[in-house]
């Protein structure tokens, strides 16, 4: 669209504009791409693409991965400031969940089927709380306090999941489908 609409309309209108201009490269740095690269992301435009959305959109990604490439991306990334890696089996993945919360830690969910646990809702709506100058999100029956340094990302191995509006809503889903050229990355 921006190559075929927009910036034909900006060459027919006689407006300024650079010839190589790349929305890559605009919401990015060559630098952030080729760290993205280092830690396993194919150098691809559509895989360039969606790291930005994985690390820039306002709500939290949801990444259809059936080749498991944005797991190993997210798991290389995040490494040094201690992932959890959670499942909605795990019987604990609501403690987990909330001491993440409360230290900032990043969250993976590996593994989501179509639905997800409606106790998530406040979280992927990000309904924060701010009670005497200290920021609180709800996490079931309580308020857990919220560091601002928090990131959730939701993985599903299905290559073609079918998810409700509502999941639409509270979340980015992301495909991150190997393409030919990131294949052979």
């Amino acid at each position: 669209m921006i190559f075929d609409h927009w910036k034909n309309d900006l060459v027919e209108k006689e407006i300024p504009n650079k010839e190589t201009f790349s929305l890559s490269l605009f919401l990015s740095s060559d630098v952030e791409i080729s760290r993205w690269s280092a830690e396993g992301l194919p150098s691809d435009e559509l895989s360039v693409q969606n790291g930005i959305l994985t690390n820039f959109a306002s709500r939290y990604p949801l990444c259809i991965d059936p080749q498991m490439q944005a797991v190993s991306w997210i798991k290389a990334k995040e490494a040094k400031n201690n992932m959890k890696l959670l499942t909605f089996n795990q019987s604990d993945y609501m403690k987990q969940l909330e001491m993440a919360l409360r230290f900032g830690n990043p969250v993976l969910f590996e593994n989501i089927s179509t639905e997800i646990d409606p106790l998530l809702d406040p979280v992927l709506e990000k309904n924060v709380v701010t009670q005497a100058g200290v920021q609180y999100i709800p996490l079931g029956d309580q308020m857990v306090e919220f560091a601002p340094e928090f990131k959730l990302f939701l993985t599903t191995k299905a290559q073609n999941p079918i998810y409700t509006p509502e999941i639409f809503g509270k979340t980015m889903i992301i495909n991150f489908n190997v393409t030919l050229l990131g294949l052979r990355d």
